[in-house]
């Protein structure tokens, strides 16, 4: 496959290329599968990198143990999975486990997987998992964000209204065309839907709500 690449690409390509550190570094923090054709290069950059070695280290001087190095990290989860679970809509949420508790409180530490339920349980999962996604998006994916190029703010500041009427069923390029018209006196952009099927509502993306504010 041939890429061509602009001048510039080529100099930081080439730069890389001679900073044998950096390119190994960057190697290493690539999917497995993406170097499974190179798998004693895999092996290497793994078992051989610094911070490894480091790791490895420390759990023979017992420093720590696996175990505790392995808490650590789904502590730091916790706080990512909270941070982005109360910027979501969990109203379905609040709502299965008040029909299981009513006004006792304490006794939602106490509540077991069944008891929630599967389908609630996924279904926060999926959120989260989608909400990830957006989080390490890079900003100028949003069209209201970019640097470049013409915004229609008349139409961005009222995407949650677009939205809406997607969701009501005006759900092809030409009818929310329509509508924003007759509705937002402005034109649907093209990749309205498009970005609407990958982000979802846009009250729940937080550079959105911010460019609102």
């Amino acid at each position: 496959m041939e890429v061509k690449l602009s001048q510039k690409a080529q100099a930081e390509l080439g730069t890389l290329m001679v900073n044998t550190p950096d390119l190994i570094h960057l190697l290493s923090l690539l999917p497995k599968e993406n170097l499974s054709e190179y798998p004693l290069l895999q092996k290497e950059l793994t078992s051989k990198h610094p911070n490894s070695r480091s790791y490895n280290k420390a759990l023979k001087n017992k420093t720590f143990t696996k175990e505790e190095f392995r808490d650590r990290i789904f502590a730091r989860l916790d706080v990512f999975a909270y941070e982005m679970a109360v910027n979501l809509n969990t109203d379905y949420l609040v709502e299965r486990v008040s029909l299981i508790v009513g006004a006792d409180i304490a006794r939602i530490d106490e509540l077991e997987i069944n008891e929630i339920g599967a389908d609630v349980l996924q279904r926060i999962l999926t959120d989260l998992s989608t909400d990830v996604c957006k989080q390490i998006q890079p900003k100028g994916d949003h069209p209201f964000l970019a640097e470049r190029g013409r915004i229609d703010h008349g139409f961005w500041r009222h995407a949650d209204k677009a939205y809406n009427a997607y969701i009501d069923g005006y759900n092809t390029q030409a009818s929310l065309d329509a509508w924003c018209q007759l509705n937002l006196h402005t034109r649907c952009p093209q990749s309205f839907i498009r970005w609407l099927k990958t982000y979802g509502n846009p009250k729940e993306i937080a550079e959105w709500m911010s460019y609102v504010a």
